[in-house]
This record gives C-alpha cells, sequence and structure tokens, in this order.
C-alpha cells in the first residue's frame, strides 16, 4: 500500500474565516489545462454563486495547475470541500474529450485530471496576502516564494494587518 503524505496541519479548522493559497496540480503534471482556459476561469468564478461564505480573492490558470487565493467568511464548507467542488467542476468541463490516458481513473474513485493533493497555506497578515498576490501575477512558473519571511511578521512579533476576515 502506497504511504501518503499528511500535509495539513493537524488541528486547524478549516472552515476558520481567512485567505487561503491553494495550488492545484494536474495529473502527471500534464497541459490538461492549456486549451480550457476560459472554462476553468468560469468554473472559479461561478464556485462563490454555490458556496455561501466563499470568494474568490486572485486566481491564474496555467496549462499544468492553477494558483488561487479563497476567503472564507463564515463560509458553510471546509477549505478541502471547497478544492473537492472546484476540481470536480473544472474536470467535468475538461476531461470531456480527452484521450484515456490523461484521466486517472481506477475502481477506488472517479476519474479526475488532478493529482491527489493539493497545496494550501494559510496567509496570516497583509504582507503574505500581497506578496502571493505579486507572485499569481507576475511569475506563477518561475518565481518562488520564500515561506518563512512571509510568516516572519508573525513569529517575531511584527505582526502586519489581519487577513483572518
Amino acid at each position: 500500500m502506497k504511504f501518503r503524505k499528511h500535509i495539513r496541519l493537524k488541528d486547524y479548522d478549516y472552515k476558520t474565516n481567512g485567505y487561503y493559497f491553494v495550488t492545484l496540480v494536474t495529473w502527471n503534471k500534464l497541459p490538461l489545462l492549456k486549451n480550457c482556459s476560459g472554462e476553468c476561469k468560469l468554473a472559479i468564478k461561478d464556485l462563490p454563486k454555490f458556496i455561501s461564505g466563499l470568494s474568490i480573492d486572485w486566481f491564474v490558470v496555467m496549462n499544468d495547475h492553477i494558483h488561487i487565493i479563497f476567503v472564507l467568511d463564515d463560509c458553510n464548507k471546509t477549505l478541502g470541500q471547497v478544492v473537492r467542488a472546484l476540481k470536480y467542476n473544472i474536470t467535468k468541463n475538461v476531461a470531456v474529450g480527452l484521450p484515456s490516458n490523461q484521466i486517472k481513473a481506477n475502481s477506488n474513485s472517479p476519474a479526475t485530471i488532478w493529482q491527489w493533493n493539493y497545496y494550501e497555506h494559510i496567509i496570516r497578515n497583509e504582507k503574505a496576502l500581497s506578496k502571493i498576490r505579486e507572485y499569481i501575477q507576475n511569475n506563477p512558473d518561475i518565481e518562488q516564494l520564500n515561506w518563512d519571511e512571509l510568516e516572519r511578521g508573525i513569529i517575531y512579533g511584527e505582526k502586519e494587518n489581519s487577513c483572518s476576515g
């Protein structure tokens, strides 16, 4: 049996009001989103219509991944449920017409175009929010964020304005 590393904070309530940076990556990093930018953007923009207390702050759709900042404000879903809904909505639009070797399917789960997990980062201050927005807008393929630097404001008591809603 394959071991999967748990990357979520153990005792954190992922329904907590706040800003969350999420990256979704396609299965085997295939460029499955290359020709669906419009459909993907529509699926992202429409998500808050179906999930109470959710808004989208910022996002970009690349060929093989999506960067997005979700804002939960008394949301009726957890971050994981929001991500699942987004993956489902995009998959049902994108997977149509793809060759079967580009869609991950097995007996334990429905067909998907996504890697099993997703990356998330809880945004804790205005400085981090600004840097992440800049990262998403400018160089999502190239630039790397220094997560320690973004969190330094909280760790060392130089707390900026909170982004927790």
